[in-house]
């Protein structure tokens, strides 16, 4: 393998590793964001549950 070669390998290297930290940086920007979706999914499960019992309460009210 001439010195040229290993000199482009190590660039291919170097592009492959830039390539890869920019990928695990969007991984942890994207982990972030289902964080706080699943904080708002739990938030809404509440509220959701909340309709829910105030429904039940309508309804039996209605049937008196």
């Amino acid at each position: 393998m001439s010195e040229s070669d290993v000199i482009a390998n190590q660039k291919k290297i170097l592009r492959n590793q830039k390539e890869i930290i920019a990928n695990q940086n969007q991984i942890k920007s994207n982990q972030n964001t289902i964080k706080k979706n699943q904080a708002t999914i739990l938030k809404n499960q509440g509220s959701f549950d909340t309709v829910l019992k105030n429904q039940k309460q309508i309804l039996a009210l209605l049937n008196k």
